[in-house]
């Protein structure tokens, strides 16, 4: 078997449906998927087809494959930065010339292995084709087990040529069991649990904040049925979003610097807070400060080098959440905590109220507010929104409210990241809808993929919030250029290129809309229209952005 027809077998065989690529890398195994039935998407970009495959795994569950040859390496290796920041397993590959042309100055050649080594937790070399198989494999496990994170391969070759045409000699093997994350569901110790339903049983303010890993785990449900049997607050981070319907009567809020003042009061309050599957980040704390580093707190995570990281004072459940979870649920005793319900519950009221006021606006220009209140209102049962970093972030992590059935995901920081991550998203679940939501300045970055998107019919729906700005950077600049007015507005704002007009250009289904009456319709028709759809609503270029994380 050669090379080429070996790495496209173990691909399908691993549940791998969709490579994304730039064009050259691998082109015998690109053939060689096609022709079992795969598909294949080349991007316009590097940037792009690392975006895409960490778009496909967030949503599959499965590692999002993608390939450049040797001059896209560095871009390659910026794209999956986003993707080691929001613990998504992404296999990199890239091509680079035979030892003979090393260490010779030969067209389009570096050393690569120093752009991937702080982006992946496995960056090796395949420098001879008898390697491949191992070193594939090794890369899934490696992608999948403990805490999923980007993986490189630079294979020997051009464009990966020499390997795709060696003859490998190994029995073919695929071990899918390290095809999808979780790999492992591994349990806590049970006398760790003990303490840790204990320490639960005995805490007046308990409150339970829900990371990424919640949701990659499925323990909403599990989670969801201890907060209720033990009457504390849930409370999630932007990436934990859906691991429960935020109309629960339990639901707190979204937490951290994008989140919501209910969930970081709430935060602040406990005595005990159960932090599953989150990083702990200063965002995800509002700079570890809700909940103070003080605070008694449980934390279970798959990753034990998480286990008191930011918060040392802490019980540590080394597990799969759901397992976890399920451990708790048959400890705990469970109890009633009235007091501490009705003194969140005006938390939540304060915040929530406020929303309700701002989503009724009918302002024009559109206040952003209104505009994520559609989209609430249009999403589908089983839709999956996309959003972009920065206020594109906040604004739907905190606005757009959503059910345990639906599915959220956002930029871990890059700008531009969200629509080519929503056609990988689309490619991962072709039969749910996407609804990329992001600004006009992320749109910026990579809007040529609505050709990548019109070419392979990706229906997906982008809202581009737009206020003709880079909005989040307002402050910032004004703080600094101090009544030099023009010079200021010279950093952050943007001409007014029709962007509706633009992707009909594209052959996208698109819409321009500047009354806030006009959005439910056009998000209506958007949803239904047969092709890949772009709304475009000008909103407020003076709203300062969304209400404070604290103090709203």
């Amino acid at each position: 078997m050669k090379g080429y027809e070996y790495l496209a077998r173990l691909l399908k065989a691993n549940g791998t449906t969709h490579i994304f690529y730039q064009e050259l890398m691998f082109m015998k195994t690109v053939k060689e998927f096609e022709n079992l039935g795969l598909t294949t998407i080349m991007a316009h970009s590097e940037f792009a087809a690392g975006y895409m495959a960490d778009g496909y795994a967030r949503i599959s569950l499965r590692p999002g494959v993608c390939l450049s040859q040797s001059i896209g390496s560095a871009n390659l290796a910026a794209s999956i930065h986003d993707a080691w920041l929001g613990s998504t397993p992404v296999i990199a590959f890239t091509g680079k010339k035979t030892p003979a042309f090393q260490e010779r100055n030969s067209y389009q050649e570096s050393n690569h292995m120093p752009f991937f080594d702080g982006v992946t937790k496995y960056n090796v070399e395949i420098a001879a084709p008898d390697q491949l198989p191992h070193l594939v494999r090794q890369a899934y496990r490696e992608a999948v087990t403990g805490k999923p994170r980007p993986v490189h391969l630079d294979v020997y070759g051009f464009f990966g040529l020499e390997t795709e045409q060696a003859e490998m000699t190994e029995n073919f093997v695929a071990n899918p069991e390290f095809a999808n994350f979780p790999a492992f569901r591994p349990a806590a110790e049970s006398k760790l649990v003990k303490r840790a339903a204990a320490e639960l049983d005995g805490a007046k303010k308990p409150v339970l904040l829900l990371g990424r890993g919640a949701l990659i785990s499925g323990a909403g449900d599990r989670l969801r049925q201890l907060a209720e049997e033990s009457d504390m607050w849930i409370i999630t981070t932007p990436d934990g979003k859906t691991a429960i319907d935020e109309n629960h009567r339990l639901w707190g809020g979204i937490v951290g610097g994008y989140g919501m003042d209910s969930a970081n009061k709430l935060a602040a309050a406990a005595d005990l807070v159960i932090m599953v599957g989150t990083q702990t980040s200063d965002q995800a704390t509002l700079n570890w400060t809700a909940p103070h580093p003080s605070t008694r707190v449980i934390q279970i995570d798959i990753d034990p080098t998480e286990l008191g990281r930011s918060y040392p004072n802490c019980i540590g459940l080394f597990g799969d959440a759901a397992t976890v979870a399920d451990q708790l649920l048959e400890t705990v005793t469970g109890k009633k905590r009235s007091d501490w319900i009705s003194e969140g519950q005006k938390f939540v009221d304060k915040t929530l109220n406020l929303h309700r006021r701002l989503w009724e606006l009918n302002d024009r220009p559109i206040r952003s507010e209104r505009l994520c209140h559609e989209v609430s209102r249009a999403l589908p049962d089983n839709a999956i929104v996309v959003a972009d970093t920065g206020w594109s972030a906040v604004w739907s992590a905190t606005m757009i409210r959503m059910k345990s059935s639906q599915m959220y995901t956002r930029a871990a920081g890059s700008l531009g990241w969200s629509f080519p991550a929503s056609l990988g998203a689309k490619c991962a679940a072709p039969d749910r809808p996407v609804i990329n939501f992001i600004g006009d300045g992320a749109f910026f970055y990579l809007n040529t993929e609505m050709e990548t998107a019109a070419r392979r019919n990706i229906k997906t729906v982008t809202v581009i919030n737009n206020n003709n700005s880079l909005s989040q950077c307002i402050p910032f600049a004004q703080a600094h250029y101090q009544g030099e007015q023009d010079r200021c507005s010279d950093r952050f704002t943007f001409s007014s290129p029709n962007l509706a007009k633009i992707a009909e250009s594209y052959g996208l289904w698109a819409k321009r809309v500047d009354r806030a009456e006009d959005i439910a319709p056009a998000l209506a028709e958007a949803l239904a229209a047969d092709k890949p759809a772009l709304v475009e609503v000008l909103t407020d270029h003076d709203q300062p952005g969304p209400p404070s994380a604290w103090e709203e």
